[in-house]
């Protein structure tokens, strides 16, 4: 089995697509196309940034979802592809690949969605914490005990074994971090995401509200290639899943280690990384028995 798999936030940089528009100068007009939607100049933030706009969220989504595509569509690697995903955003650009979704569309929703996020939290006044070296269950046990207190935190993302994030205020986010300072947890880290807004997790109740209403909107069409929702964690064709899927991915865990692990069953061969910084084969890196290859062009 080939997969193709799209990376989410956080991968963003100014530049990131200076190598692709210089070999295929013809990509300035999808930009242009897309662009028309937005109330931005999309190719001037890719090339110019500044760095701190293209990391606020409601920019970032739909500078990553055109890097990612364009990675896709520009590539010479990608015949036979089986089966896609993508990470939390990325799965926007899983379904324009597969032909579910427009790319005019999706950035346009991404773009809404990024804004949507940006509102929905007060800035300062939440985060998202990566713990590494837990076992699953441990974390599980952490969120439990820690949410029977006058705290909320939110498992956000299994992105790997040992590599979970959490999502909730930042004094939820302390809790956390004191829980593991206070136990038997010597081999556990934690760092900060840097991100303007908390991913998948309750504050973005309302948010995931308005979005429903933004993808009622836009057209669905059967995927192509089936393609693996976060929150399934298991390949679908059905669009009606599919956009229940994207609404509740907003507010639920992004459930990327079972992903992978259903793809292992399934006799992956190869896996293909689109997008910059090679964060996807990054997550991967555990498993040897697959081939793993980068579009990143620079």
């Amino acid at each position: 089995m080939k997969a193709l798999l799209f990376p989410g936030q956080g991968v963003q940089k100014v530049g990131m697509l200076d190598k692709l528009l210089t070999e295929y100068p013809e990509a300035r007009n999808t930009i242009g196309d897309v662009s028309k939607s937005l109330d931005f100049d999309l190719e001037g933030l890719l090339r110019n940034g500044p760095e701190e706009k293209i990391n606020l969220t409601e920019f970032s989504q739909p500078t990553i979802l055109v890097t990612s595509v364009l990675l896709a569509k520009y590539s010479n690697l990608l015949s036979n592809i089986d089966i896609t995903a993508g990470l939390s955003l990325g799965e926007y650009s899983a379904l324009v690949y597969s032909n579910c979704l427009e790319l005019s569309d999706a950035v346009t929703l991404v773009n809404h969605r990024g804004k949507l996020m940006q509102n929905a939290v007060p800035e300062g006044t939440a985060g998202m914490l990566v713990v590494l070296n837990m076992p699953i269950n441990d974390v599980y046990k952490m969120i439990d005990e820690i949410n029977e207190t006058n705290e909320t935190i939110n498992f956000s993302t299994d992105n790997a074994d040992g590599v979970s994030v959490l999502a909730g205020k930042n004094s939820a986010i302390e809790a956390c971090k004191n829980y593991i300072a206070d136990g038997e947890h010597r081999r556990v880290k934690t760092q900060m995401v840097q991100m303007s807004v908390p991913s998948h997790c309750y504050l973005l109740d309302e948010a995931q509200e308005e979005l429903a209403k933004l993808l009622n909107e836009v057209e669905f069409k059967s995927p192509s290639i089936p393609v693996i929702p976060n929150v399934l964690a298991k390949p679908t064709s059905d669009v009606g899943l599919i956009k229940d899927s994207l609404i509740n991915q907003l507010t639920k865990t992004v459930r990327w280690r079972e992903t992978l692990q259903y793809l292992l069953e399934n006799k992956l061969s190869i896996l293909i990384d689109s997008g910059p910084g090679k964060t996807i084969i990054n997550m991967a890196r555990k498993i040897k028995e697959v081939e793993k290859i980068s579009l990143e062009t620079d």
